[in-house]
This record gives structure tokens, sequence and C-alpha cells, in this order.
């Protein structure tokens, strides 16, 4: 996934008389989405961690942006919305990783099985234990799960993500406690591991301020 996209690559395909459209899009490509590109790559891929999901997501991220330009235009944070259809999209791929993971738990049972002992069970990779919370985050309902990962992953100021679910700051510390307490439950057996050490565990480039 290449973070130097050229403004046109945003644009759905188009008949001829889409060209006045696209031509207006294009200032608002330049004033709302340019100048928190590159953040908009690193929310999806920090959620991901895989280039084909993250490439998805931020192309649906990208449509989703382009078909609601006059809502965001009027947003009192067109950046914390426009994040926020990141998040969106990246939480949409969780749950088809989900759906598709369940659907392999149905596969008849290989003959050879890991071996269960709790040493074994001790080397599980942070990578899996990654896979875990977001297959649990998966299991959120859908503001609440954005309410997290805009929180603990994009680590944005309750201002901002309340202005981003259009609803007042109580309402997304709301969402989070809920979150917390269900993600709590569902991952105990991780403890004593960090949640948020286990999403940031790979090495990312610097986050920007959004404006």
């Amino acid at each position: 996934m290449k973070a130097g996209r050229k403004s046109g690559e945003i644009l759905p395909r188009t008949e001829k008389r889409e060209t006045e459209r696209l031509n207006s899009g294009h200032g608002d490509y330049e004033s709302l989405v340019r100048p928190i590109e590159d953040r908009m790559i690193r929310s999806v891929w920090r959620i991901l961690r895989c280039p084909q999901d993250a490439d998805d997501a931020f192309q649906e991220a990208l449509t989703t942006i382009w078909n609601r330009l006059d809502r965001i235009r009027q947003h009192p944070n067109p950046h914390a919305l426009i994040l926020r259809i990141c998040v969106n999209s990246a939480y949409d791929v969780i749950r088809r990783r989900a759906r598709h993971q369940d659907r392999r738990r149905l596969e008849p049972v290989p003959e050879t099985l890991p071996d269960p002992s709790p040493s074994a069970a001790e080397r599980i990779s942070g990578r899996e234990k990654r896979a875990e919370i977001l297959q649990a985050i998966s299991r959120l309902p859908r503001k609440q799960a954005q309410a997290v990962l805009m929180r603990f992953v994009e680590e944005l100021p309750y201002s901002q993500i309340a202005q981003a679910l259009g609803c007042r700051e109580v309402t997304v510390r709301k969402h989070i406690a809920r979150a917390r307490t269900r993600l709590s439950r569902d991952l105990a057996h991780l403890a004593p591991y960090s949640r948020k050490e286990v999403l940031h565990s790979e090495e990312e480039p610097q986050s920007e301020g959004v404006g």
C-alpha cells in the first residue's frame, strides 16, 4: 500500500456526466484528505496489520468519503470524521475476518493437533494475541468498537471522538466503559498482557495531530 497516492485514485470510475463533479471534488481532496492522508493510511494499518486488508479498507474509506463530501464539508471537525470513516472501514474488515475464522472452525479437525501443554500456550505470539483482541472488538456494537479504536488506536481525545460520532463526550465515555467491561471479560485469558501493548506491538511511524 503506497502512501503517495495521486488525488485521482480516490475517485470511483464515472461516466462523462460526472466529470464536473470530479473536478470540483479535487479541491475537497486537497483541503480535507491530503493533509491527513498519511495518518488515514496508518490508521487502517495499525488496526489490520495486513497490506491487502489495509489497502481494501483504505479504498473503502475513500469511496465513503467521496460519497459523503457534503456532510464532511459541514462537519465541525472534518478530519475527525474522516478518521472515524477509516476506523469504521477497518472495523468492517475485522468483522469479515471474524466471519471467515468462524467458518474455518467448522472445517474438519486435522489429524495432527497443536501441543496443548501450558508451555506451548505460553509461546502464543503477540500477533495471535492481537488477532484475538481484534476478534473480540469485532463482536462489540459498532459505536462501541469505533470509540475504542479511535481512543486506544488513534489516541484521539474524547472531544474529537464525540464530534466524529455525533454525540456527547459522556456518551463516548459510556461506549468505551461498556466496551472495556466486555473486552476485559472476553480477553481475561490474555492477562497479564496489556491490551493496548498488544495493539501497539509492532513499530509504526509517529502520528500527526488531527486538526
